[in-house]
């Protein structure tokens, strides 16, 4: 098995982990096409971009490789009420923060060591419709960037 399996595999075990109300979402990679019921509390893990540091030890590749860790809440607060939605919107951010946090203090992933994770930036609060033929609705999301370094 390739390193980036483990890796990926300790990026789920950690976000679930940490964040045990939320459900991993089947798309990670276009957040609408998933079922509204799993938007309620939802993560992913997107594969983004990966580059060859180009530095070698023992024959081995480093690898730089980013991802994308995205949540989803459910927004059940009226439009007109802005504590509530700000409740909502603190919510999602301090979730996120957790897993920034923890990733911070990561050293293994699954069973391979990582030389760095970090969380480099994320996209603000963005607004997710879903429109059904029934009802229409609508969540909030955050997307953050996350980079680990790692030997293959």
């Amino acid at each position: 098995m390739a390193a980036f399996t483990s890796i990926y595999n300790g990026l789920i075990t950690l976000i679930e982990t940490k964040l045990s109300t939320y459900t991993r979402l089947a798309d990670a990679y276009d957040l609408e096409n998933n079922d509204i019921l799993r938007i309620v509390k939802g993560y992913s893990l997107a594969i983004a971009d990966g580059v060859n540091t180009e530095r070698t030890i023992c024959n081995e590749l480093s690898v730089e490789r980013n991802f994308i860790f995205k949540l989803t809440n459910l927004m059940s607060a009226n439009e007109l009420d802005p504590i509530a939605r700000a409740v909502i919107e603190k919510s999602i951010i301090e979730d996120a923060i957790l897993v920034w946090k923890e990733l911070q203090k990561t050293h293994y992933l699954g069973t391979v060591q990582v030389s760095s994770v970090k969380y480099l930036s994320d996209e603000g609060l963005e607004y997710i419709f879903k429109a059904s033929d029934v009802q229409s609705s609508k969540a909030i999301g955050i997307a953050s960037l996350i980079t680990l370094e790692y030997f293959e």
